[in-house]
């Protein structure tokens, strides 16, 4: 990967000012920061993905711009939807705890940008940037919150005991998230099927049952409850 100082421009210094890990510095810590750290970049094309390995999987990844949905992929080459990542959310932030040692992939849904940052750049206190690394410690804190509710999330689809109630969770957790009976969801199909760890002609029958049951109705990956006894959001 390529240093991320020699493509840093002004534009990017706005996207990083929005970023939560850099929350509560101003534009010069920010710049310090990046001069210090020098964090490795990838441009990533839309529907293009790059493997992360080694020492790279380590690293803090900051998704600057775009979005992707990023995978863990084992020895088979078999592939594991873990989140959607997106530079306008909260879930911008994957850090080394979460998936220390496992081989990820990103898979850009547009044209993306993503910075990784050497976890000693972080933690190991350089005196003249400590009070700058000390604020971005706190943000990498806070951004664990949204990490560990995302997996709680996935773990209490997953352990539904089939395919339907897998679904139902699925679009109730989304229902209670946007306060609403109508949404979109950020997966195709197959991502979902990948998601809920079903096979997705199975989880067609089983969308295809709901609708004609009128419990829901769907149009690619706009979702409309309609029998909303079903679940409440508050």
């Amino acid at each position: 990967m390529k240093k991320f100082i020699e493509y840093f421009t002004d534009e990017h210094l706005a996207l990083l000012r929005s970023q939560l890990l850099f929350s509560g510095l101003n534009d010069h810590e920010i710049f310090m920061f990046i001069q210090y750290s020098q964090p490795f970049y990838a441009n990533i094309r839309d529907g293009k993905s790059i493997r992360i390995a080694g020492e790279y999987s380590h690293m803090t990844g900051v998704m600057i711009s775009g979005s992707a949905h990023l995978y863990t992929v084992d020895y088979e080459g078999n592939k594991t939807l873990l989140k959607s990542i997106g530079s306008a959310d909260s879930g911008t932030i994957y850090s080394m705890f979460d998936y220390y040692n496992s081989l990820l992939e990103l898979t850009a849904n547009e044209d993306s940008e993503l910075i990784l940052i050497p976890p000693e750049k972080i933690f190991i206190a350089e005196e003249k940037l400590a009070t700058i690394q000390q604020k971005i410690v706190v943000n990498m804190i806070a951004s664990q919150r949204q990490a560990f509710l995302d997996l709680s999330e996935h773990i209490s689809c997953l352990s539904q005991r089939n395919i339907r109630d897998k679904i139902l969770k699925f679009l109730k957790i989304h229902c209670e998230r946007e306060h609403s009976y109508s949404f979109t969801v950020p997966f195709s199909r197959e991502e979902l099927a990948n998601y809920l760890a079903v096979d997705r002609a199975s989880l067609s029958r089983s969308l295809g049952e709901l609708k004609s049951e009128g419990i829901l109705d769907f149009r690619k990956n706009r979702f409309t409850i309609l029998k909303t006894n079903i679940f409440k959001y508050e």
